[in-house]
């Protein structure tokens, strides 16, 4: 067990990365955004970011809503594994896992859809105004954007955006698992951050497993492109990172993670 003087240089180290993560996510997220506009268009990178959010909106939500009704049995029963650390640890059970996607990320989810759903006739008029002035480069085709706000055309549509949102919500519930996992072999204690880490195991691996039904139905199912992956590993951790440091700056959070 470390001692208090331990503990307290191990947090004054923790102080000193986050806030170094911070100005460097932020000047990441600004990189992007320079270089996609510059590339492409503004336009361009604002349908980057609304599609990035459009897909992994189930993720964000299934992440927040496994802390809100988790609890109960952990996952690994208390199984140590011969590194004599826990396989996931306490705070990991089967209702976080199972019920987080189920009562918040894909209600929630399908209800952005349905909402999406009810406006799409007007926003493919502004999609189309646009496009024909020439705004767009990248996302030129109404498809991609049919596919990432209603799934396409209803009712195949419906069926393919259901797909999509339980696949993304549940892959984030087990990079979350997936990242417990490390996070005990490394011997970092509950609480503690495991930097980057934290911030992308759920987010890699909803990415990963939206990915899946294009892989076999790729005429209903967009793999998402290099740049929606790059925007989000960039994204996820910086409104992390900025949101948490920026809180514990104003004495919202005593520590910034």
């Amino acid at each position: 067990m470390p001692n208090q003087n331990e503990l307290d240089i191990s947090e004054e180290k923790n102080k000193k990365i986050a806030k170094i993560l911070a100005v460097c996510f932020a000047l990441f997220l600004f990189l992007d955004f320079l270089i996609v506009s510059l590339l492409f268009g503004l336009s361009d990178w604002i349908a980057t970011l609304i599609f990035a959010m459009l897909l992994i909106v189930p993720a964000y939500l299934s992440n927040a809503g496994m802390v809100l009704v988790g609890g109960g049995k952990p996952i690994d029963r208390g199984k140590v594994l011969k590194d004599g650390k826990r396989l996931f640890g306490a705070h990991k059970t089967w209702k976080g896992l199972v019920l987080g996607p189920l009562y918040i990320g894909i209600p929630i989810s399908i209800g952005i859809y349905l909402l999406f759903l009810a406006l799409w006739k007007y926003i493919v008029l502004i999609i189309e105004a646009a496009s024909a002035a020439g705004a767009y480069f990248l996302y030129d085709n109404i498809v991609v954007y049919q596919y990432y706000f209603i799934g396409g055309l209803f009712p195949t549509g419906f069926v393919v955006m259901l797909i999509r949102i339980i696949f993304c919500a549940y892959g984030a519930a087990l990079g979350d698992l997936l990242g417990s996992f490390l996070k005990r072999r490394f011997n970092i204690g509950s609480g503690n951050p495991f930097w980057i880490v934290d911030q992308l195991d759920f987010v890699s691996l909803s990415i990963l497993f939206t990915a899946i039904p294009g892989l076999f139905l790729p005429k209903s199912f967009l793999i998402p492109d290099l740049n929606i992956i790059i925007f989000l590993l960039i994204l996820t951790p910086a409104v992390s990172i900025i949101a948490n440091t920026v809180a514990y700056a104003i004495g919202l959070k005593d520590v910034p993670w």
